[in-house]
């Protein structure tokens, strides 16, 4: 296209910011629409004083500021004399605003209404309505009436009758419209077809129907209190809820019986009838969740349920469901409270006969060594898991001061001057602020009590009689027990008075308060700052828990290490159920496996000598020994060991027993502490099949340690723990068998297998256990006994100091916990879990070929059908097996930590001192 022409192309940039031709100056040209607006302020008129005069120009010119000057200044008046008065004038007397209201009447009295006609035409005088319902309600009922065809009409009821009638029935009563029809459970009208004037059949039904279910409900929960009360079999939280709704039913009764002298209309019934009927259908629901609940816990737990439901729902129902809660939660905190020694027991039974959260195992047994069991399912909800086992362990440990010291201030609640306060619910902030201040303050004045007893104790070690309490005016009492009594007749025979606080005053209050019509609905609502619902249990009740759980567990540690012998009955178990006494190892291992000891088997003709006997287990055919060769070749052996110990020394220099014979064999016949001795133990027909094989790794599974925790060392010493000791036993005594096997196998062997395979079994054998009683014994148990120093440190350090629960904070729950854990660990460590089984397997099937091999070099047994090198290649094989295992376990990721627990895995060490010296490099 040409540059030229004028018609510019548009898809070209080069003119992009030059003005349009078609844009013109507006100015440029006259509108041929609008004129221009010609202002000539001279020759208009205005009559406004302040009107222009001039032309616009000259009006709004501004001045000239190098001629411009003010005006003449006023005269001020002299600085001498003031001119501010400091007189106050006269108050004129005030005028009655409301008496001049009075007299001027309504403000709206000369304002007349007009319709756009009469406003037109003075004389215009209005239709009448097409509407018939603005013809007052008789025309509606005529109309009704003149069109029975097409719609019933009814039967038009008093206004007065119905509204009295209507009120009754939502308050469950029958009237001269409605009875309750006990066949069909429900209110009936009397009259069919019954309405009031100036409504239809249909709309009069519905609010009937309204009002029916209002009555219905309300019968319904009267019925459930007045069953409830009359049944025997009520558990103490249905009772609590049904007086709660009793309650509810008694003061909406009174509120609406207030106000019945008020309701002049149907509307204003249906109005003050809303929350009350709101309330009724809430409480109903809440009493049908219940309805199958067999215990307190259950049912208290189903409310506050329904409670958390309502967290973002009505303010008022949420107040009210929490004041139910209050009331019927308290039977469980009361049995809480008796379990942790912060109410006195009204039970008189056991509690862990009342299906509660507290069971034992045996019954039968002494009250003193019951060892009760901790049943999470029956512990309210409410109650987090936390503080659940935390009262369980607070009890537990209460239970063992009252059972062994009776004496003690937390055993005597009764005699106690420092009374505990009760387990109370708190929604709000405020609330439970003063709980936590309440708690704080029992536990300065329980800790105080505490210190005090401590020392009179400390001053009187050796006396243990509880002294009596005088109860204070019990000789007034005495002197006045005739006026006491002519009190008493006198009040019999006063006429009955109607107690005003037999009622839960907060359900009162509260109904008062939401049913009050002269408050709004956010001023009926408590808009109070409070934590969330479901924390509020938490922070209500766990610091009356913490602080009783605290000097609990002060008071009774310090019992078990200063006066139970805490430490001599753990060093005990590790002495001798885990073999740490080298002497207790040593006489074991003879008088079992010796085969130059005098035998304890009975023969014909020949006389035991009863001294340095031995049941040469490996060296004779007759098995299993009688009880008579048990005794004779296993007495002595656990006494000699212990009162020649370091342990038995140490309690003499501490003074915890007293002198005996120091002759070793005067004290064969001694009781050892727990009772401990040999015994045999309770096999399986299959278990007993195999110790009768005296060759066989099952040969020693009868024999056992027995030993007997004394009352109360059982809380920490456990019959489970006990189980755990015997299953580690019986695996150190299989061990000590082999070591012993292999300590004795001939040195010089003709061929080079047989060389070779004992060069092996006794190396597997002895790193095993090596890394059995340094690593899987001894490291774990060395943790759990510098816990069990630092707790008794601690605990001189707080008596030098003078306080009480400070610096010590774990009770016996505690103690247990960390027992327990210490044996889990030594059995993972020494592969003796349940999923570890496989791997056990493998070792037994090793002990068991080195064992065969064993038999194989006594003189009898040299044509055995096992040949040396098939036995030596199935024994590499095995152990091939077992360390290409043990390397996969090294790796394996979570290995160890199932169920929660942290167990350490250590097979990397054992793989290591394997293959350290070259035995099984290519294995």
């Amino acid at each position: 296209m040409d540059a030229e022409d004028p018609v510019h192309d548009v898809f070209r940039s080069d003119r992009l910011w030059q003005q349009p031709t078609l844009f013109t100056d507006p100015d440029a040209y006259e509108s041929s629409l609008f004129a221009p607006l010609q202002l000539d302020v001279s020759s208009i008129k205005f009559d406004h004083p302040y009107a222009p005069k001039h032309d616009l120009d000259h009006e709004l010119r501004l001045p000239d500021l190098d001629t411009f000057e003010f005006g003449p200044l006023p005269h001020l008046d002299s600085l001498d004399e003031s001119s501010i008065s400091i007189e106050t004038p006269a108050l004129e007397s005030e005028e009655d605003v409301w008496q001049a209201a009075f007299e001027l009447g309504p403000a709206n009295k000369d304002i007349l209404f007009h319709t756009w006609e009469s406003f037109e035409k003075g004389q215009h005088v209005a239709s009448p309505s097409p509407y018939i319902t603005e013809q007052g309600p008789e025309t509606f009922d005529a109309a009704l009436a003149n069109d029975e065809g097409k719609i019933c009409p009814g039967s038009v009821l008093k206004g007065d009758v119905l509204l009295q009638s209507l009120w009754n029935l939502g308050l469950g009563r029958s009237s001269i419209l409605f009875h309750f029809s006990p066949k069909l459970k429900t209110f009936e009208p009397a009259v069919q077809h019954g309405r009031a004037s100036g409504l239809s059949l249909r709309a009069a039904q519905s609010i009937i129907t309204h009002f029916i279910h209002t009555g219905n409900t309300f019968l319904y929960l009267r019925s459930f209190a007045e069953r409830t009360f009359a049944s025997a079999a009520s558990i103490p939280a249905k009772v609590a809820l049904a007086t709660s709704v009793s309650s509810i039913l008694s003061s909406l009764e009174d509120t609406l019986g207030k106000q019945s002298a008020t309701i002049s209309s149907l509307i204003q019934l249906q109005h003050r009838f809303a929350k009350p009927r709101d309330i009724l259908v809430h409480v109903a629901r809440m009493v049908d969740a219940v309805k199958y609940a067999k215990t307190n816990e259950q049912l208290s737990s189903i409310l506050h349920h329904r409670l958390l439901e309502l967290e973002e729902g009505d303010e008022n129902l949420r107040q009210l469901s929490s004041q139910v809660l209050c009331q019927v939660a308290r039977p469980s905190l009361e049995l809480l409270g008796e379990w942790m020694g912060i109410k006195k027991e009204q039970a008189t039974v056991p509690i862990w006969q009342l299906n509660s959260f507290v069971a034992v195992e045996d019954a039968s047994a002494e009250p003193a060594s019951l060892e009760c069991t901790y049943r999470s399912e029956m512990m309210p909800r409410f109650i987090s898991t936390e503080d659940g086992n935390t009262i369980f362990e607070t009890g537990n440990s209460l239970r063992f001061l009252k059972t062994q010291h009776p004496e003690h201030p937390l055993a005597r609640l009764d005699g106690l001057a420092v009374q505990p306060p009760d387990l109370e619910w708190g929604f709000g902030w405020r609330d439970i602020e003063i709980l936590a201040d309440k708690a704080k303050a029992y536990e300065e004045r329980l800790r105080r009590t505490l210190l005090e007893f401590s020392k009179r104790s400390f001053a009187s070690p050796f006396t243990t009689r509880s002294v009596p309490v005088p109860i204070a005016g019990t000789q007034t009492e005495t002197q006045d027990l005739e006026q006491y009594f002519k009190d008493s007749i006198r009040v019999m025979d006063a006429p009955p008075t109607w107690p005003q606080q037999s009622l839960p005053n907060e359900l009162q209050l509260l109904l008062e308060n939401i049913l009050d019509t002269t408050k709004g609905d956010n001023d009926t609502a408590s808009n109070t700052f409070s934590p969330p619902l479901s924390l509020a249990s938490s922070l209500s009740f766990r610091p009356l828990i913490t602080a009783q759980t605290k000097l609990v567990n002060a008071a009774t540690v310090r019992l078990f290490f200063r006066s139970h012998q805490l430490r001599l009955h753990l060093s005990l178990q590790r002495q001798y159920h885990l073999l740490g006494d080298g002497v207790f190892s040593s006489l074991l291992a003879t008088a079992l496996f010796d085969p130059d000891r005098e035998s304890a088997e009975r023969h014909k003709g020949k006389m035991r000598s009863g001294v340095q006997m031995g049941l040469q287990l490996g060296s004779r055919t007759s098995w299993p020994p009688a009880s008579s060769e048990l005794r004779l070749a296993l007495r002595g052996v656990l006494s000699e060991s212990y009162y020649s110990s370091a342990l038995y020394h140490s309690t003499q220099s501490t003074g915890t027993l007293s002198l005996t014979n120091t002759l070793v064999n005067g004290r064969d016949n001694d009781e050892l502490p727990g009772q401990l001795n040999f015994a045999i133990r309770n096999l399986s027909e299959e278990e007993q099949e195999k110790v009768m094989d005296p060759d066989a790794l099952h040969a020693l599974d009868f024999l056992r340690l027995q030993y007997v925790a004394p009352t109360p060392l059982n809380l920490i010493i456990t019959s489970t723990a006990l189980e755990k000791y015997d299953y580690i036993f019986k695996f150190l005594l299989r061990l000590l068998r082999m070591l012993f096997v292999v300590s004795h196998l001939p040195r010089d062997y003709a061929d080079v297998g047989s060389r070779q395979l004992r060069s092996e079994a006794y190396h597997f054998v002895a790193t095993l256990a090596n890394y059995v009683f340094q690593t899987g014994i001894a490291e774990h148990w060395n943790d759990f006994d510098s816990f069990v120093a630092t707790v008794e440190i601690r605990l001189n350090e707080e008596d030098a100091a003078g306080e009480l629960g400070v610096r010590v904070t774990e009770g016996i729950a505690s103690l247990r916990d960390a027992h327990e854990k210490c044996l889990d660990s030594i059995l993972f460590a020494l592969l003796l879990r349940k999923r570890q089984r496989k791997i056990m397997a493998l070792v037994e099937e090793i002990f068991d070929l080195i064992l065969l091999f064993a038999k194989m070099q006594s003189s009898d047994m040299q044509q055995g059908e096992e040949s040396v090198p098939t036995l030596y290649a199935k024994l590499r094989g095995k152990i091939r097996v077992f360390l290409g295992v043990c390397r996969g376990l090294t790796g394996k990721q979570g290995y160890g930590k199932g169920k929660g627990t942290a167990e350490e895995n250590s097979m990397e060490r054992l793989v290591v001192a394997m293959e350290m010296n070259g035995y099984f490099a290519g294995s």
